[in-house]
This record gives structure tokens, C-alpha cells and sequence, in this order.
């Protein structure tokens, strides 16, 4: 019962959130110049991919912000400095809303790509994808999953989000885009 009325006040939550308005506009990967990203710190391997990925873009002049959802001890260092940890003991309340404190410089900043790399049905970063004004979002789907109503481009496949290819896609993808 209880799990029920938190998915319910979670719901109505996410309904809210998509009534605001934003510029949807996709881009040649070239011209963007921020990007958010969300992801799950639960594997080195996973941080490692993660953090190549923000080094490459930033060595292409693209400023990278990441928000990691942390729900478990990790024993391997976030090296990152634009990086922002929510933690699940600390920073997450009752109804699973990340605290203000805790998102707020993610959230205060202007992306012109949003990744979702949680790779799942997650209301912790489908509430970020919200809050944010990002121009474009994209997230990793399975079939089962549709996230239309909150991602501009979704990545499908039939399992496990495989990082380093759900980045390749990415950039494969928004490199054909028209300058």
C-alpha cells in the first residue's frame, strides 16, 4: 500500500513537471557546447566509460556536468570535478525526490544535450530530465519502456545499457544532423 501511494505522488509529480515549456532543438554534435548527464554510480567500469566520455567532450570545448545517483557504497574514486553525488541515505527523501540542495547546480544550467544513462524506468532521472531546460534529451530504452513523453531521441535496445555504445550511438547520431 505504501509503495502504491508513493508511485501515485510520484506520478502526479511527473505530470506536473511536463506542463512546462521548452525549446526542443537538435543539433549537429559539433555546435553543442553543454551537456548534462545522469547516471547511476554503481561499477568502476561504468565511471571510467563515463568519465573518458566527459574528458573526450571536454577536450572538444563542451563544458560537461554530471548528476550521480548513488544507492550503495563504492569503492573506486569520482574524479570528475563538475560532478554532483545524490545520495539515497542523505539526499533523497520519503517520496524519492532528490533534495533542492542536492541538484541545484545541475539543474540551474542550460544544456543543449541531456543523457540519461540509468538505463531504466527511474523516476531519479526522470524527474532531472524534467527539471531541466535541456534543448535535447536523450535516454536508452528497451521496446517495453516508452520515456517519449519526457526524451526527444531514444536509443532502443533489447538489453542491458552497454555504455560505450550507447555514447558511440549518440554521437553517431547527432553527427548527421545538418550543420
Amino acid at each position: 500500500m505504501l509503495e502504491f501511494i508513493k508511485n501515485f505522488r510520484r506520478k502526479q509529480i511527473i505530470r506536473d513537471l511536463k506542463a512546462a515549456p521548452r525549446d526542443k532543438r537538435i543539433e549537429n554534435i559539433s555546435e553543442i557546447k553543454t551537456l548534462g548527464v545522469i547516471c547511476r554510480l554503481d561499477n568502476e567500469q561504468n565511471w571510467t566509460i563515463l568519465n573518458h566520455f566527459a574528458k573526450v567532450m571536454e577536450n572538444q570545448g563542451k563544458e560537461v556536468h554530471i548528476i550521480a545517483l548513488q544507492e550503495d557504497d563504492i569503492n573506486f574514486v569520482v574524479t570528475h570535478q563538475a560532478t554532483t553525488i545524490c545520495r539515497t541515505k542523505t539526499d533523497i527523501n520519503f517520496w524519492g525526490l532528490p533534495s533542492a540542495a542536492s541538484i541545484q547546480d545541475f539543474v540551474s544550467n542550460n544544456y543543449d544535450l541531456l543523457i540519461d544513462t540509468i538505463g531504466e524506468e527511474h523516476f531519479f532521472s526522470r524527474y532531472l530530465a524534467l527539471r531541466t531546460t535541456a534543448s535535447l534529451k536523450v535516454v536508452y530504452a528497451t521496446p517495453a519502456e516508452d520515456p517519449s513523453e519526457i526524451f526527444d531521441l531514444i536509443i532502443r535496445g533489447d538489453g542491458r545499457l552497454e555504455l560505450k555504445n550507447f555514447f558511440n550511438n549518440i554521437i553517431e547520431y547527432l553527427g548527421m544532423i545538418k550543420k
